[in-house]
């Protein structure tokens, strides 16, 4: 699903630096990154989306390759298979909550909108304790309501590839189990790779395989 090979990724007049020389991650593998903060677990997700892009080395996800193509074809591959939880959720405002789950169906002109979407929709917001909350904006949400909406919408239509930042962060021991519970549902399912990213060190015992950033950083990236 995920090949990465002799990546270097640097932030402008920053010191910051990520070399990875060789990352596989298999079809419906779930993966979890741990690290400290700023040892680029999220600048990772966003390189294997093409929210960004390396200065050099491959990135290739589902034998795309996300290094050498434009904005707008980076764009429309992200859009039509990957699921992404934003940490800052990445809600819009303008969009209640049902909307916002339903978004991949607006922007994705290969989703087709219709009643079992919908429901689909209903059934996940139950799941997750917030179908109550389906006509209230994001101004209007907790931060748990928000960050389990953004759950919602990155699983609605059921991608190949899941990215979660922190998608346990702003919720409660029964939330967190059932968001984890929601994602490793996904990914046995519909055979998708999940890869998280996480500070929760009581919950990496449900994914296949752990990667530490601390292998990424040398002694002298880290001075």
């Amino acid at each position: 699903m995920i090949q990465i090979e002799q990546l270097l990724f640097r932030y402008p007049r920053s010191p910051f630096v990520l070399r990875i020389k060789e990352l596989t991650i298999a079809d419906g593998e779930k993966v979890a990154f741990v690290g400290p903060s700023g040892s680029g677990k999220t600048t990772l997700l966003n390189l294997i989306s093409g929210i960004t892009v390396p200065q050099q080395g491959h990135v290739r996800v589902d034998d795309f390759s996300i290094s050498g193509k434009s904005d707008s074809q980076r764009r429309d591959f992200r859009i039509s298979h990957i699921g992404f939880v934003f940490q800052q959720f990445e809600l819009l405002s303008y969009l209640n909550l049902l909307d916002n789950i339903l978004l991949p169906y607006r922007i994705n002109r290969a989703l087709e909108l219709n009643a079992a979407v919908r429901e689909r929709a209903r059934e996940l917001t139950a799941k997750l304790g917030i179908a109550d909350k389906s006509l209230r904006y994001p101004r209007q949400l907790s931060q748990g309501e928000q960050q389990r909406t953004a759950l919602c919408r990155a699983v609605i239509a059921r991608p190949k590839l899941i990215l979660a930042d922190e998608p346990t962060g702003n919720l409660d021991e029964e939330n967190k189990q059932i968001a984890l519970d929601l994602l490793f549902q996904q990914s046995a399912e519909h055979r998708a790779t999940l890869v998280v990213v996480t500070h929760d060190l009581g919950i990496l015992s449900g994914f296949n395989r752990v990667i530490d950033f601390r292998e990424f950083r040398s002694a002298e990236d880290a001075a």
